[in-house]
């Protein structure tokens, strides 16, 4: 009490009550206390999560879709090339070689025909081949590592090579010029492009079959095209003097004559395409990128070469193996010898593992 000389002691709530420690918050500098989020802020923030968790998801769904739909499309575009180069191969042995006959003489239908079967058997043969043809798939990640530690201890000057690379989506190695494909599941050696018409990745085992097949495809073309160019021409224009063909060959014929042409006008354009892939040492992948660097460099000041490109000679000879080009054995791919290497390195300018 005050009488006795003593103050009153004020009573305080101690920090323990209530069974836990409760830390006092530090006064805001500004003096200003931080600003909670509002309902409608949170609301938004787990509106835009779920609708991103769900965007993820259909795209997921989407994807296996499409590979879905790709394969069950491949066989039905396989079958409707086969009916074509089967109907035309038809019209050929029923409508236009009798017509042959009476200009040419039984000499010139025997040559023509063979002329004409040669055309047809590589352009089946290619055809085969790149449709039941691996295009390339990259060994297991652990046992590229494997592999990569025993040239590492063998080759003490290339420890600082890099280390292979894993694909995030089949947990393969992805050596350099390996992309995954959506439609098939897998990483292709050297993919250029999953094609719908052979059902099959094209790659690095299966690309001079794929680039054979639409040589002699336009070969066959041309050739059946300038055989019905005759016949098409008198029924279509019907020329005087001329005896008129039946319904069903002038149908056949003029039929036969605009697939043809249509093919080869195709061709000309795609085939064109990869023939300057081809002398550039190139993918259809990797012609995309090298145009964005190409573009960034100029942006620099600077030049940009694909590095793989060797020169025309030496890239010709990496896709249709040790076959000079004047010899033209590498048009028989039945007889010529295969590309070398496994797909996993490729030389380049630079002389580094790129």
């Amino acid at each position: 009490s005050s009488q006795n000389g003593f103050e009153p002691i004020e009573h305080r709530p101690s920090a323990m009550a209530g069974g836990g420690a409760k830390k006092s918050r530090s006064p805001n500098p500004e003096g200003k206390e931080a600003k909670k989020p509002g309902v409608m802020t949170v609301a938004c923030r787990r509106v835009f999560r779920d609708v991103s968790r769900m965007a993820d998801k259909g795209i997921d769904v989407a994807l296996v879709g499409f590979s879905v739909v790709m394969k069950i499309l491949g066989p039905c575009l396989i079958c409707t090339a086969l009916g074509l180069i089967c109907f035309v191969t038809y019209t050929y042995f029923v409508y236009a070689l009798p017509e042959l006959g009476n200009t040419a003489g039984f000499a010139g239908q025997t040559v023509v025909t063979a002329v004409g079967l040669f055309l047809v058997s590589n352009t089946l043969y290619n055809y085969g081949k790149s449709i039941f043809t691996d295009p390339g798939l990259p060994p297991e990640y652990e046992k590229a590592m494997e592999m990569h530690s025993l040239e590492v201890e063998e080759r003490a000057e290339r420890a600082d090579k890099k280390k292979p690379r894993q694909c995030n989506t089949c947990k393969r190695a992805k050596p350099p010029r390996c992309h995954h494909c959506s439609v098939c599941r897998r990483c292709v050696l050297k993919m250029d492009h999953h094609c719908p018409w052979i059902n099959n990745c094209v790659g690095h085992h299966n690309y001079r079959y794929f680039c054979l097949f639409m040589l002699f495809l336009a070969m066959s073309c041309a050739f059946a095209a300038a055989v019905f160019f005759e016949p098409f021409r008198d029924n279509f224009f019907h020329v005087r003097g001329r005896k008129r063909m039946s319904r069903n060959a002038r149908q056949c014929i003029m039929t036969s004559f605009m697939i043809c042409v249509s093919i080869l006008i195709s061709l000309s354009c795609l085939g064109g395409f990869h023939v300057y892939l081809v002398l550039t040492n190139q993918t259809t992948i990797e012609f995309q990128t090298n145009l964005h660097r190409r573009r960034q460099a100029r942006k620099n000041g600077e030049y940009y070469r694909n590095p793989y490109d060797l020169g025309r000679t030496r890239n010709f000879l990496q896709v249709f193996g040790p076959n000079p080009f004047c010899r033209w054995r590498w048009l028989l791919s039945w007889l010529s010898m295969p590309p070398s290497g496994d797909g996993l390195t490729y030389p380049s300018l630079t002389r580094i593992d790129v």
